[in-house]
This record gives structure tokens, C-alpha cells and sequence, in this order.
């Protein structure tokens, strides 16, 4: 995960392809709020991800789809997948980053 700065605002790139992007989007928030142990659904409270995983899966001919994104707020962080797969995650406004 690479931390960039957006008008001031905290914000990481979710590197990689080798999972599925609701994985990668539970692993970067984790990195970013911490696991939550005793509740490992957060994420249905937001987003189904089964649905975004299928959004973002490949179409039936086989190519990749790269238009279009989704946005959504998870654990406190805004999150914006793009349509080629990159993945925006926006940490909370009272977030500080760890050194």
C-alpha cells in the first residue's frame, strides 16, 4: 500500500492484483484502522463484496473492464475502486498515520 497525499487529505493506493479487489479492500483498511478481531463482516455493512468482486471481474468475452468506478465508506474511510483496478482508500478524517 503506497500513501499519497490528495488536498490535504490522507489517502493510499491498494497495490496488486493478486486477489480479488474485496479482499484487497479489507486488507488496506485493516492496514490503515486497525483488524477488527470479533467482527470480521464490517465490510457487508457497506458493500456486498461478492457483488464488487463481480463488478470488477473480467467480462465474459474475456477483456478487463476499465470504465467506471464505485465509491463507498467502510470502517470510516471513503473507498474508490476504479474500473481498472486501482483502489483509493481515504483514511478517516481523525486518522494519523503510523511511522
Amino acid at each position: 500500500m503506497e500513501n499519497f497525499d490528495t488536498d490535504g487529505r490522507i489517502a493510499y493506493r491498494v497495490t496488486g492484483d493478486e486477489d480479488n479487489v474485496s479482499t484487497r479492500v479489507i486488507r488496506g483498511i485493516e492496514e490503515i484502522v486497525g483488524e477488527d478481531e470479533e467482527r470480521r463482516t464490517w465490510l457487508y455493512d457497506s458493500v456486498d463484496p461478492d457483488a464488487l468482486d463481480t463488478i470488477f471481474s473480467q467480462k465474459h468475452s474475456g477483456g478487463s473492464r476499465e470504465d467506471g468506478k464505485v465509491i463507498f465508506t467502510a470502517q470510516g474511510c471513503e473507498v474508490v475502486v476504479h474500473g481498472d483496478g486501482e483502489i483509493h482508500i481515504y483514511a478517516p478524517e481523525n486518522h494519523t498515520p503510523e511511522e
